[in-house]
């Protein structure tokens, strides 16, 4: 009689000890998927801004014979970037392009802003042509020709610096490329998933430079 009490009493404690360890599991449990969702939430948000970061190509500083502006500028930050390295006297040649009608798509109104800021008129040239970048690079090879330009920044926009420094590098041949982004530049690259103009500028940055890559431009 003892043994089957001792029996039934562990038996009974058994049960009672599992169902405990199941209640606090099952206790822990939204706990524990709140510190899993926190730190994974954590790590996303490090690792997702990588793409837009992997976009900003930026070279040292080094002295240049000219500056290539690309056209795409409506707030002129490309344009503000460039014309301070011919001010500092980091290159004596400021080229603009664009041949697109708009501030900050036709080479002329990149040129005004440029003499706005001081850049003398003597040391700016322009092409009117291009309505891409691919247009551009093909469309300077000539000024770059005639002016005898051996080393040459390209300052574009951060996020399409990776593009067209890559492009450059494939159609000016025989011409040093040295990337520096606009700076300040009102894109971030930090949190670019957050919102959807982002996302498009990012997302669709990736789609062109798989097509470059592809038709073999950059």
């Amino acid at each position: 009689m003892r043994s089957n009490w001792t029996c039934c009493g562990c038996g009974a404690r058994s049960d009672r000890r599992f169902r405990a360890e199941r209640a606090g599991v099952q206790a822990l449990r939204p706990q524990a998927v709140s510190s899993f969702l926190a730190v994974a939430l954590a790590l996303a948000a490090v690792f997702a801004d990588e793409p837009a970061f992997y976009l900003i190509a930026r070279d040292p500083p080094r002295r240049a014979d000219a500056v290539l502006v690309l056209a795409g500028d409506p707030d002129y930050e490309r344009t503000k970037s460039g014309a301070r390295l011919v001010l500092a006297g980091e290159a004596r040649l400021l080229i603009v392009t664009g041949g697109e009608p708009g501030p900050g798509d036709s080479a002329e109104s990149l040129r005004q802003e440029a003499l706005r800021l001081g850049v003398p008129p003597e040391a700016i040239r322009m092409e009117q042509v291009s309505t891409s970048t691919h247009e551009s690079l093909l469309a300077v090879r000539e000024i770059l020709e005639r002016e005898n330009v051996r080393r040459l920044v390209v300052v574009t926009s951060p996020y399409h610096q990776r593009r067209a420094v890559w492009a450059a590098r494939r159609t000016l041949t025989g011409v040093e490329i040295v990337s520096r982004p606009a700076d300040p530049s009102t894109w971030r690259p930090a949190g670019w998933w957050k919102s959807a103009w982002n996302r498009r500028i990012v997302l669709g940055e990736y789609a062109k430079l798989a097509y470059y890559i592809l038709r073999g431009w950059a």
